[in-house]
C-alpha cells in the first residue's frame, strides 16, 4: 500500500489529515469520515499538533485503519517521549498494523495549551529517523537485538514557506540521508514560490506531498497566519483577505485557489496532503474536488 506513496510516478497521491479527539468520543469523527470519496490513499494522523493535547495518535490511527481500511501515516513527535518511550511506541505501532510514521521534532510547548509544561526533546527528527533505522535492522538504540524487527517506512515534514529556502533544503537532504522516504509539506498559498521550492526538492529525490488547507473566512485565515509558525500567504492573497469582511464565507475562494495551485504544482510533487486545520469538513470538500479532477 505504501509503494504508491514512495514511487516516482503515477496519478497524484491524496492524503487527508485527521486530528485525534480532545476526549474519548469518536462519533463525530467517524460520521465525518464516512462521507469520504473513493480515491483517498492515506490518512495523516497528527500527534498533539501545536502542543495541544489530543488522544494518542497510534491507537487512534489503528482504529481508523480497522474501520475505514485506509493506510495511516502516523506522526510521532520527539517532544513528549524519551528514547525508551519512542522505541516502545514504534514497536507497538508496527504490531498494531501501522506501517509508516512521520518523524517530527515537535512544536514547542510554549505555543500550546500547556505552556508551563516541559518538552522532552531528547532527540530531534533526524535522531528519530536513525532510531527507526536501527529498529528496522533488528536492534534497539543501545545495540541490543530485538525479538523480531519491524519494517517502518519513515516520512518527515518540510516547510516550503521557510524564509531561508537553502537551509530548509539542506535539512530535508539531511533527513533523506537519515532514511526519510517521503515528506509532507506545510500548506502553501503562493504558487510561484512553491514551484521554485519543490523544483529544488525534486532534485533531492524524495517523494513529496504538498499541503493544501482551505479556510472558511478571512478571520480564520489571518488568525492562522499570525499565530501558526511556518504559514505564509502570497501578497495578493493577503491583500485580498484584509479587504474582505472578516466573516464573509470564502470557502469557495480558497478551494478554487487550492485547485489552481494543485495544477501548477502537480508536475513537481507526488501528490497532495489535505490539511483540515479548524475546518475538517472543508478539507473533505476540497478532497472531493481533487478526486474529481485527478481520478
Amino acid at each position: 500500500m505504501l509503494e504508491k506513496l514512495i514511487q516516482s510516478d503515477g496519478p497524484p497521491v491524496l492524503c487527508l489529515e485527521v486530528n485525534p479527539p480532545h476526549g474519548v468520543i469518536l462519533d463525530s469523527i467517524f460520521k465525518r469520515l464516512s462521507d469520504l470519496p473513493d480515491g483517498l490513499d492515506y490518512f495523516n494522523i497528527t500527534d498533539s499538533a501545536l502542543a495541544r493535547m489530543k488522544m494518542a495518535a497510534i491507537p487512534f490511527a489503528a482504529m481508523l485503519k480497522d474501520r475505514f481500511e485506509i493506510e495511516p501515516l502516523v506522526n510521532v513527535s520527539c517532544r513528549d517521549r524519551n528514547l525508551i518511550a519512542l522505541q516502545g511506541d514504534l514497536l507497538a505501532a508496527w504490531t498494531a498494523g501501522i506501517q509508516s510514521v512521520v518523524a517530527l521534532t515537535g512544536d514547542a510547548m510554549s505555543v500550546g495549551d500547556s505552556p508551563e509544561g516541559k518538552g522532552v526533546f531528547e532527540i530531534n527528527s533526524v535522531g528519530l529517523l536513525n532510531t527507526i533505522s536501527k529498529l528496522n535492522s533488528g536492534i534497539d538504540i543501545s545495540g541490543k537485538k530485538l525479538n523480531g524487527a519491524p519494517y517502518i517506512v519513515p516520512g518527515v515534514v518540510v516547510n516550503p514557506n521557510a524564509r531561508n529556502m537553502a537551509a530548509e533544503l539542506r535539512r530535508l537532504e539531511k533527513k533523506k540521508q537519515a532514511g526519510a522516504m517521503y515528506a509532507l509539506s506545510q500548506p502553501v498559498y503562493d504558487a510561484d514560490s512553491a514551484v521554485e521550492f519543490f523544483t529544488e526538492v525534486k532534485k533531492i529525490g524524495i517523494s513529496t506531498l504538498v499541503g493544501l488547507m482551505p479556510f472558511k473566512n478571512a478571520e480564520s485565515a489571518l488568525r492562522v497566519l499570525d499565530s501558526v509558525p511556518g504559514i505564509r500567504f502570497s501578497e495578493k492573497i493577503e491583500a485580498e483577505l484584509r479587504t474582505r469582511d472578516q466573516k464573509e464565507d470564502l470557502s469557495q475562494f480558497f478551494i478554487e485557489n487550492a485547485l489552481e495551485m494543485s495544477e501548477q504544482l502537480q508536475p513537481h510533487v507526488r501528490g497532495f496532503h489535505l490539511i483540515c486545520g479548524t475546518t475538517p469538513k472543508l478539507a473533505i470538500k476540497l478532497l472531493k474536488r481533487l478526486v474529481e479532477h485527478y481520478r
